[in-house]
This record gives structure tokens, sequence and C-alpha cells, in this order.
């Protein structure tokens, strides 16, 4: 499968994300760095999630999803191990036409998250096609590891 690798404006948008774990937490970081309004549903929570939600940074129900959850989000990211719920979660995205991410099988996914990184001056996002997310982290690491480098080679030109 190919991707179009874009940027999305979230900012003061509502993405949604099923569960609470640790997968999610990389997935609610990412969305609270581009500005988004994360609302989250799932009956329990990482310590990181709950701090996040007694700060107010997100919106934390606990309880499992139901569709109307969904309803009038901008993006859906289901992280959760249940198929059924991934699943349940995948229709209603369809439904309401909000594109969804189930983040252990991209090919019921309408989008995949690349691997970022985040520097002061740019944004690098590392995508295998949803193929290899390992090649993806390792790439990520490389790049991080050498980004001060590449900025002083670039910076004697």
């Amino acid at each position: 499968m190919r991707y179009l690798p874009i940027a999305v404006k979230l900012r003061d948008r509502c993405v949604v994300i099923v569960g609470a774990g640790k997968v999610a937490e990389r997935k609610i970081s990412n969305c609270l760095d581009a500005g988004a309004k994360v609302y989250i549903v799932s009956p329990k929570a990482t310590p990181n999630i709950r701090r996040l939600a007694k700060n107010k940074d997100v919106e934390w129900v606990k309880r499992r999803v139901t569709r109307s959850d969904v309803r009038g989000a901008r993006l859906i990211i289901s992280a959760t191990d249940n198929k059924a719920m991934n699943n349940y979660v995948r229709q209603w995205g369809k439904e309401f036409e909000i594109p969804v991410n189930v983040v252990d099988n991209s090919k019921i996914s309408d989008f995949i998250s690349p691997a970022l990184l985040r520097f002061k001056k740019a944004l690098i996002a590392v995508y295998t096609d949803g193929k290899d997310p390992v090649l993806s982290r390792d790439l990520k690491n490389y790049i991080r590891g050498n980004w001060d480098d590449f900025v002083s080679y670039r910076n004697r030109s």
C-alpha cells in the first residue's frame, strides 16, 4: 500500500484516541504537539495519561468507547489490543467520514503515523509504508544521533 506523506493541521481540532496504554501515550504526545484537543476513551490509563487528564491537557472518559464518542472528530486513533473494538471504531469512522488509524493494523487504517523527530527548525517524518515500524524507529534514532553533526556541517557551508 502506498501513502501520501502530508501534514495535517490539528490546532484546536478534536482527535479521539481509543485506548490509553503506552502506544496511545506516543500518539497523544504527537497530537498535543500539533495543538489538537485530545479526547481519550478508555476504562484504564497509564500514569502519564492520568496526569495529563488531571492537568486538563486532555479529556479522559473512563469507559469503553461508543459510537457517539467519535462523532465530530477530525481524526480517530484506535490504540487498543482489542480487534473487535478496533473494527467497531473503524466502522464508525467510515460512517462519519472520519479518517481512522488502527495502530497495529495498517491494512484497515485510512492513515499511518510516521516516526517523528522535532528539531528547532525541522520536523522529520520517517515512513516505511506501515511495513516495518522497527526500521522507522531505527532510522529516526540514526537521524537523531547524527543531527548535530549535520547542522554543524551545514553551518560551515
